[in-house]
């Protein structure tokens, strides 16, 4: 593993296995919400599913950026 990812993998473990306990509510467009239920099925995930895992590589790949 490279130095770069160790961070990254480290933090997304953690999420992973952190409880998901708090709501988001969000709105957005028909087609965006159609899209991500495609991609949600292609990956063969529930749709919130789907966006927590789409949501954390994000936001713990941008953190490990930042902290280089």
């Amino acid at each position: 593993m490279t130095e770069s990812l160790a961070p990254y993998v480290v933090a997304k473990r953690t999420a992973r296995a952190a409880k998901c306990d708090r709501d988001i509510k969000l709105h957005v467009p028909e087609a965006l919400y159609d899209d991500l239920s495609t991609l949600a099925r292609m990956d063969r995930r529930a749709l919130s599913e789907y966006i927590r895992v789409t949501l954390e590589q994000h936001v713990y790949g941008t953190i490990s950026v930042y902290r280089g």
